[in-house]
């Protein structure tokens, strides 16, 4: 008879996604709406995190808006980029 996993190791198993993110670049990895606006979580390519508002700077970037699954970030040369949530 097969062994039927543990409601905890489901929960680290759809909680795990390999290779999600790239460790060596500027990730998102959380979306917050919270009741002082959205927020959102960024990893550092070196592992530093910042939860940052729309109008922050965090990693040598400024935050200029956090959507549903992404956020845009303008650089000091004035490029602007965004970054989506991991697909799971």
């Amino acid at each position: 008879m097969a062994e039927i996993p543990s409601e905890s190791a489901l929960v680290a198993e759809k909680a795990t996604m390999p290779d999600a993110l790239a460790l060596d670049a500027l990730s998102v990895i959380g979306l917050i709406a919270a009741h002082d606006g959205a927020t959102a979580l960024l990893r550092s390519s070196r592992g530093d995190v910042a939860r940052v508002h729309v109008g922050d700077e965090a990693f040598g970037v400024h935050v200029t808006a956090i959507g549903e699954d992404l956020v845009l970030l303008t650089d000091r040369w004035g490029r602007t980029q965004s970054l989506q949530l991991p697909q799971s």
